[in-house]
């Protein structure tokens, strides 16, 4: 939340509640990055300044995901456990790539396009027999 104009009332519980987060932060985080945020001023910038260095993004797990798919197959076990074995990796999947919702998101070609590979996906990793 963005600080209150100084001729709010609430610039006062504002002020308070920011340094309150500002001292925990400065309590939880490591010593060695202490002097980093010593002379800031409220904790949105301490949370984007943190985020900013340490956070990943996902690319990572999105790879580890998509290559899963390719490598799994369907084994010993039966089609409806291989499929929801790859039901459960696009499903995590979506949640990284965060495809548009809507409720007309099947007339996107973007979503048939996805359906037809996962179809192509799911043929490919079944047995011949």
């Amino acid at each position: 939340m963005a600080r209150p104009d100084l001729s709010s009332l609430d610039v006062h519980a504002w002020e308070k509640c920011n340094s309150m987060v500002i001292e925990w932060l400065y309590n939880v985080i490591d010593k060695r990055l202490h002097g980093s945020i010593r002379y800031t001023e409220t904790t949105s910038q301490i949370w984007i300044d943190l985020k900013g260095r340490y956070s990943q993004g996902n690319e990572t797990r999105i790879h580890q995901l998509r290559r899963e798919i390719m490598l799994t197959d369907q084994g010993t076990t039966n089609v409806s456990v291989f499929f929801e074995k790859l039901k459960t990796l696009w499903d995590e999947l979506d949640v990284y790539l965060q495809m548009p919702h809507s409720k007309c998101v099947k007339d996107f070609s973007l979503f048939k396009y996805q359906e037809s590979e996962r179809v192509h996906q799911f043929l490919m990793g079944l047995n011949v027999s």
